[in-house]
């Protein structure tokens, strides 16, 4: 088996694992000491096979992070950055996946999942714990006092 057809085999028992973008594949095949030629050429054959499609990873994700496990669309586009997702990608993908969602929406998801680890706690404990708990998954501080105060009542959150 030649080294072509080597990088192959391994690009495709990656995507086995889980989906990969196009750098991600990029740079574990580079990371195993193919040759850029061959990484190049394999790279194109599963394009061109759509075994790697950047667009349709880049929604698929978004859907996945704003609906399964909730951030703020800030965090998820640098998500995708990150990923190397070009950023035309990024923001059709956005558009796609979330266009009429708001922050807000996305934070009341994300709290009502969490709400059943803060039943019983002392109020000012769970209110802490609610907002830090937006506040960790990218959500500006007016839209997590928001939708803290519609969860679990008034409270004085500005010291939160």
């Amino acid at each position: 088996m030649n080294d072509r057809e080597r990088a192959y085999r391994y690009l495709l028992h990656l995507l086995s694992l889980r989906p990969r973008t196009e750098a991600e594949a990029r740079r574990k095949l580079r990371g195993k000491g193919f040759p850029s030629d061959i990484v190049e050429d394999v790279i194109a054959r599963a394009k061109e096979e759509r075994l790697l499609d950047d667009s349709l990873y880049a929604r698929l994700y978004a859907e996945d992070r704003a609906f399964r496990r909730p951030r703020a669309k800030r965090v998820i586009e640098q998500e995708l950055v990150r990923k190397g997702i070009p950023q035309e990608f990024v923001r059709e993908a956005m558009e796609r996946a979330l266009g009429g969602v708001e922050d807000v929406d996305l934070a009341r998801e994300a709290l009502k999942r969490r709400l059943p680890a803060l039943k019983g706690l002392p109020r000012e404990v769970a209110l802490r714990r609610a907002f830090s708990y937006l506040m960790r998954r990218g959500f500006p501080p007016d839209i997590a006092r928001e939708v803290v105060r519609e969860h679990l009542g008034q409270g004085d959150l500005e010291e939160a």
